[in-house]
């Protein structure tokens, strides 16, 4: 069987490289549980601030909604209720091939979660502005976080503020995540 490949994107290094990061992954799969977010769309929201790409307006919000909402959820959101219902073994399949299956299906996920932001990323094109400050590109990746919360429905509360910090942490190193928390619940209040 060949090994099949799809195109390096910026997006894709960026999320690779964000949630390569000590913490990451657990407060990804804790906004997600709690709010039922698609963490794809959390990282393509940092990665168009920290890119200097600016901010996401609600169109853009929602065409990179329409352009992976369907595949997240009949695809992505599938495997993993597969991959999850696997954890642990089947009482009637031998664990080490309920576990096998499992590592092989999260491969799949991975690559289709590679799909979708190759997706988000095709759904909003915007050049990048070379002058834009670390500080400035922190700020419109919280703004667009934010957009995309309250497109979901919600607002962040102080558990979802660290969460989201920890997230955006690695992309700005400089900033710490005390003041991305801050940052993050002043955006709500405001």
């Amino acid at each position: 069987m060949t090994e099949f490949c799809f195109e390096d994107h910026p997006f894709w290094e960026f999320s690779l490289r964000v949630y390569g990061n000590e913490g990451v992954p657990i407060a990804c799969l804790a906004l997600q549980e709690r709010h039922a977010i698609d963490v794809n769309m959390l990282l393509f929201c940092a990665w168009i601030g920290e890119s200097g790409r600016g901010l996401l307006s609600e169109a853009d919000l929602e065409s990179a909604l329409v352009a992976t909402m369907a595949w997240n959820q009949d695809i992505v959101c599938s495997l993993r209720a597969v991959r999850n219902q696997l954890k642990g073994g089947m009482p009637t399949i031998p664990t080490e091939r309920s576990e096998t299956l499992r590592k092989m299906i999260l491969e799949i996920e991975v690559k289709c979660e590679h799909v979708e932001q190759i997706s988000l990323a095709a759904a909003v094109v915007r050049l990048v502005d070379s002058t834009t400050t670390a500080k400035q590109r922190s700020e419109d990746a919280v703004i667009n976080v934010k957009a995309y919360f309250r497109h979901h429905g919600f607002s962040p509360d102080s558990e979802d503020a660290m969460q989201v910090a920890t997230v955006l942490d690695p992309a700005f190193p400089g900033l710490g995540r005390i003041e991305l928390e801050e940052s993050l619940l002043k955006e709500a209040t405001a």
